[in-house]
């Protein structure tokens, strides 16, 4: 999953970070960067979790909240 794949990579680069790597502007950004796609997908993973039932129920929402058909 790209959770796991994420955490794994986080995981990665502050272990290298942690040993003593020299690269450590490039690990930063690497850092931020994952950090970034975890919480982007984590943000869309709990977008689906609230609109399943309004898709189920073949209803969209429109800008202001209200349900079009």
């Amino acid at each position: 999953m790209e959770i796991e794949r994420c955490r794994r990579e986080i995981a990665a680069i502050e272990a290298l970070i942690r040993a003593g790597h020299p690269d450590l502007q490039g690990l930063c950004l690497a850092l931020s960067d994952w950090c970034a796609e975890l919480r982007l997908i984590e943000q869309e993973m709990a977008l689906k979790e609230k609109t399943p039932a309004t898709a189920e129920a073949g209803r969209a929402e429109g800008p202001e909240g209200d349900v079009t058909f």
